[in-house]
């Protein structure tokens, strides 16, 4: 009695080109939807999560700021400007996406400001409240649309 194992190269070598035609994808669309992901979960961060991308929670306003604050107004989120102007582009090669705002205090905002004005004995501080960057969570969504993407990708080969 005897066992054979044949081994046939012919799955390998389809599997190898489908891998292969991978390589040369146009990754807009990609970029495309992981842009749309990373705005949306921005947006979220700003209007109700209120933490740095670590989780760490924004600081709140001073007490005398707070006081000059109306109803419906809170961190990062006042007039929703900043809020309104979170976008982001795929570069045009179409390899990489940017996010992000175009407001000039949007850096402020987000790196925290301390400075003297000039001419006077005033002083600004904006403690930093980190809006963008990637959660553990963040990069968990990103990878699952990878996979997902790639999943198309390899569909569409067959």
């Amino acid at each position: 009695m005897s066992v054979t194992l044949q081994v046939s190269m012919g799955e390998l070598e389809r599997l190898a080109s489908r891998i292969g035609a991978l390589g040369n994808l146009d990754t807009r669309p990609l970029m495309d939807e992981a842009g749309a992901l990373l705005e949306s979960q921005t947006r979220r961060r700003i209007d109700e999560e209120k933490t740095a991308p670590d989780g760490t929670p924004w600081e709140p306003w001073s007490e005398s700021y707070a006081a000059s604050r109306h109803h419906g107004q809170s961190l990062l989120n006042a007039s929703g400007a900043l809020l309104d102007s979170i976008a982001y582009a795929v570069g045009i090669g179409g390899d990489h996406v940017e996010w992000g705002s175009n407001l000039v205090y949007a850096a402020a905002h987000n790196f925290g400001l301390d400075m003297s004005l000039v001419g006077s004995r005033r002083r600004i501080t904006i403690p930093a409240r980190e809006y963008l960057g990637l959660s553990v969570e963040n990069e968990e969504d990103l990878a699952a649309l990878v996979d997902d993407f790639i999943d198309r990708q390899m569909e569409a080969l067959q």
